[in-house]
């Protein structure tokens, strides 16, 4: 996994920054944000000159590299200024991060590119989503393995761009365990990365495994999991810092390898049905992000966690299966 875990804030004037990159901001009417706009007038309407020529329009999604006293200066188009939403502010802090590893530049300084609290702790998700690449199974460095060290932000709120981190860095973790291999990622894996999880936010957290959750009668996951050898798992997770408030439940899909068992899939790209169980990394993201903002919740998570493979043991087209809560059910596909 590579993504930017360091994000601090900074009152700098720009013409104090230390670094190869500062990434500012134009609108779509040709209005600047303000260091852009100090920027411009401080060295002969640099902006301007580029705005009458027609090569900035400042549309989103556009980016425009000038260079100035040995420095890059990085002007991300924002769009029209009435449409400036939270999704605009996170994705062009993803496209900063993105360009910056492009350039093999470790670390920049970006202007806060927000106008409120939601833009804020987006633009903190951007910057760390956008440097995201996963590179844990590449034995070449062939050169192309660049990782963004760190990010300076100028005059935003520290604690919510540290918000918009945590909850970059849990989706990163998500994105992590989707990206693993189904021999990596299996059921035990993610049972380990939820009792970590529940040490790091003071989170209660029982691991059912195959005998004691086909004893409970969970014969739907039980006869799911009973063709395959790699141990189940039933994970339960309890975040309760909401007081007597109802908890929200969450429920993520964990097959962490899905073949259709019986009812086989078609070999083509049956190598991606390791991603059957990203729905439990979503749940085991959310309860990252809680560990670490602790919010005044309740939130209980549920992952059923098994491969579904076929083999001598293995449930077939027309058994029946009781479920936990005593209703019997005919299994006429084993994929479906």
């Amino acid at each position: 996994m590579s993504h930017i875990t360091k994000v601090e804030i900074s009152n700098d004037n720009w013409e104090a920054c230390d670094t190869d990159l500062i990434v500012i901001g134009v609108y779509k009417d040709k209005s600047f944000t303000p260091i852009a706009q100090s920027i411009n007038e401080k060295n002969n309407q640099l902006f301007n000159v580029a705005i009458d020529l027609g090569d900035v329009k400042g549309d989103t999604g556009e980016s425009n590299l000038f260079y100035l006293n040995g420095k890059r200066i990085l002007l991300l188009g924002l769009g029209k200024k009435e449409k400036y939403t939270a999704k605009v502010a996170r994705e062009v802090g993803g496209r900063a991060s993105r360009i910056a590893i492009e350039k093999k530049i470790d670390n920049f300084f970006i202007e806060c590119l927000a106008n409120n609290s939601n833009e804020c702790q987006a633009l903190g998700e951007g910057l760390v989503l956008g440097s995201y690449q996963f590179f844990d199974y590449k034995t070449k460095n062939t050169g192309k393995n660049f990782e963004l060290h760190s990010v300076t932000v100028i005059g935003c709120s520290s604690e919510l761009i540290h918000k918009g981190v945590a909850i970059g860095d849990a989706v990163c973790l998500a994105r992590d365990l989707g990206n693993y291999p189904g021999n990596v990622a299996t059921p035990s894996k993610l049972a380990q990365v939820a009792e970590k999880i529940s040490e790091e936010g003071g989170m209660k957290t029982k691991i059912f495994d195959r005998k004691e959750f086909t004893e409970m009668g969970m014969g739907g996951l039980a006869g799911v999991a009973i063709g395959t050898d790699e141990p189940p798992k039933f994970i339960v997770m309890e975040y309760m810092k909401g007081g007597d408030n109802k908890p929200k439940v969450l429920v993520g899909k964990g097959l962490t390898f899905d073949s259709g068992g019986i009812s086989i899939k078609p070999s083509a790209k049956m190598d991606e049905m390791k991603y059957d169980m990203c729905g439990s990394t979503v749940v085991l993201g959310v309860f990252k992000a809680l560990a670490i903002l602790k919010p005044a919740i309740n939130v209980v998570g549920i992952i059923p966690s098994t491969e579904n493979l076929s083999g001598g043991k293995a449930y077939k087209p027309g058994d029946v299966l009781t479920a936990y809560n005593g209703k019997t059910m005919e299994i006429l596909n084993t994929d479906a």
